[in-house]
């Protein structure tokens, strides 16, 4: 039995993003901006990742960091990083991944909510050169300090992302949907989100 891979048409069919949403979002990654996606447990972080990576042109190498084959290629233009907790430290495997990226050099690289690896040190050593679509659980209301605290980003990695995209899942009736779309706005301390939709 195979894995069924979530497309744009899907989330759409499902309710789960509204025609401008998959607009905005399209754009930001044919703009090749850096996009975030927090949510509960179950909230759909992962097959939103699958269908925006089905926007990105085949012509576009897309790099996915996962954990024991978690992640299965559905187009040409992926290369699967695959990770797992071994005899090595968490340093040691980390810096493996950071140098596998930059021989692939891609176009885009996907981390979604791994913990075989560092992902702060990768985002900070690498979100200046490439583009980033990364996920992120977040329980409470307060995105910044959720995404601080399950990334261990800090100021300077989290305003480095150009677009936040917040899901809800409704756990009464099982529905998952986008809640709302932010800019993230830097200023010289401190970062904000301003929402777009």
């Amino acid at each position: 039995m195979g894995v069924y891979i979530f497309t744009p048409e899907d989330l759409l069919r499902y309710g789960t993003i509204t025609e401008e949403q998959l607009e905005v979002l399209k754009k930001a990654l044919l703009d090749r901006k850096d996009v975030l996606i927090v949510g509960s447990s179950r909230s759909g972080k992962t097959k939103l990742v699958e269908a925006l990576i089905h926007l990105i042109p085949e012509d576009r190498k897309i790099a996915v960091i996962t954990a024991y084959g978690e992640f299965k290629p559905f187009k040409p233009n992926i290369v699967v990083i695959d990770t797992q907790f071994d005899s090595r430290s968490l340093e040691a495997r980390t810096k493996d991944v950071i140098e596998k990226i930059k021989r692939i050099n891609p176009d885009y690289i996907v981390i979604d909510t791994i913990h075989t690896v560092h992902v702060p040190t990768i985002l900070s050593e690498l979100l200046d050169d490439y583009t980033f679509i990364a996920t992120s659980l977040a329980i409470s209301g307060d995105i910044i300090e959720e995404v601080k605290h399950w990334l261990r980003a800090n100021n300077d990695v989290m305003s480095k992302f150009d677009i936040v995209v917040e899901l809800k899942r409704d756990f009464r009736t099982g529905t998952r949907k986008i809640n709302r779309i932010y800019a993230v706005k830097k200023s010289r301390e401190k970062v904000e989100l301003e929402p777009l939709l």
